[in-house]
């Protein structure tokens, strides 16, 4: 279906029906039914426009068109964010899954997006998005200076920057019985693909070694002491960025949902710096 058509069936179709999925942080999500097809529309709220940059997500849909790695697009407008996207009945998000074998799907499909090695006009560049989202703090709910120590240590790493996803939760990632997704391109940018890699595991708290091991014995074809420390740097530096950034998101919009984010990954600096 063209995007016109879609729009004019849309806002003319009196059948329409929507329902709110409940599902999404920085956007509402709704389940729409017309001409007996099912879509997700994605209609953002009303300051995502300070969180997200929507031409980076723009030049991201482009470059995986047609990698078979994101649920088919129907429907992307850049200037209002809203999006539709063909609904997967029997899809799963990673916590839902059941499938004993979803750690290695999920290492598989980020070997995949990045092997395809693309780049965009864009930079995650997670130093400054991390002092962007301090700028905005007013009463931080945590003191983060003891691990400021991870701001320096990410400046001098240099790895090549390719187009990386840059927030694997568990929402992003999709399984159905025969494939593995990831959705939701609005922090895709070129980074450090180890960044990926560990917002993959700190997003969905897997911190037992036995299942990173995992993990890495299907993402690298060589894990060495090098690429460990740096994963170690990462670590750190995501669970300051995003206690940063929910710390911001609480200010902006008092949901306990970001208190419970920041709180969670303020823990998680704590146990990872324990003599800190």
């Amino acid at each position: 279906m063209k995007a016109m058509d879609f729009l004019d069936t849309l806002f003319f179709d009196p059948d329409i029906t929507i329902r709110d999925m409940h599902k999404g942080l920085t956007n509402q999500n709704f389940l729409l039914e017309m001409n007996q097809e099912t879509y997700v529309l994605r209609i953002p709220r009303a300051d995502s426009e300070h969180i997200v940059n929507r031409h980076h997500e723009t030049m991201a849909l482009e470059a995986v068109r047609d990698a078979d790695i994101d649920v088919e697009t129907i429907y992307y407008d850049e200037a209002s964010g809203y999006k539709v996207t063909r609904y997967l009945p029997d899809a799963r998000t990673y916590r839902e899954c059941e499938d004993p074998c979803k750690l290695e799907r999920t290492a598989a499909l980020m070997k995949r997006f990045h092997s395809l090695q693309k780049r965009v006009d864009a930079d995650f560049e997670p130093i400054r998005r991390l002092q962007g989202y301090r700028n905005r703090l007013r009463q931080p709910l945590y003191d983060l200076t003891p691990y400021e120590d991870a701001i320096q240590a990410v400046y001098h790493l240099n790895n090549p920057r390719i187009l990386c996803h840059n927030d694997w939760v568990d929402g992003n990632i999709l399984f159905t019985k025969d494939k593995t997704y990831l959705i939701d391109y609005e922090y895709a940018a070129n980074n450090d693909p180890l960044f990926d890699v560990m917002s993959f595991l700190s997003e969905n708290q897997i911190e037992d070694p036995a299942l990173r091991e995992r993990f890495y014995a299907v993402y690298f074809d060589e894990m060495n002491a090098t690429v460990r420390r740096q994963l170690d740097i990462w670590e750190n530096f995501q669970n300051l960025l995003w206690c940063c950034w929910a710390m911001m998101m609480w200010e902006s919009r008092h949901e306990s949902i970001y208190r419970a984010i920041a709180r969670d990954k303020y823990e998680a600096l704590k146990r990872k710096n324990p003599n800190t």
